[in-house]
């Protein structure tokens, strides 16, 4: 069976993807938490937002394979040889994860319900 190795710019792109998403929802979070709920009666979001509500209510998927590919590509021969592409790719993976594990916890659906309401 021939082995095949995840490069170093596989790594690092799979690395600003977790990135992306985590920083979407952390924007998210941010925007419900300085949303005043009086100012919006109906308890929406606001308009510059919407990149937060996509992935509070999309991001799971995407973060999951993504989290997914990102253990098999630190695993691999040229991303282990390369010591900040690694570490690059287990902070992410770590915030993803930490952003998974937030969206399953009550302060994570509330952020759901008030996105998607």
């Amino acid at each position: 069976m021939r082995e095949t190795s995840i490069s170093r710019g596989t790594a690092g792109m799979l690395s600003a993807a977790l990135l992306a998403l985590v920083l979407a929802y952390l924007y998210g979070a941010v925007a419900y938490l300085v949303t005043d709920a009086a100012y919006f009666p109906e308890q929406s979001p606001p308009g510059w937002s919407w990149p937060a509500v996509l992935v509070t209510m999309f991001g799971f998927v995407p973060a999951a394979v993504i989290l997914l590919f990102a253990w098999r590509a630190w695993r691999s021969p040229q991303v282990q040889a390369d010591v900040f592409t690694r570490r690059l790719l287990a902070v992410a993976g770590v915030a993803a994860a930490l952003m998974l594990l937030v969206m399953a916890t009550p302060p994570g659906w509330e952020l759901f319900d008030w996105y998607v309401s």
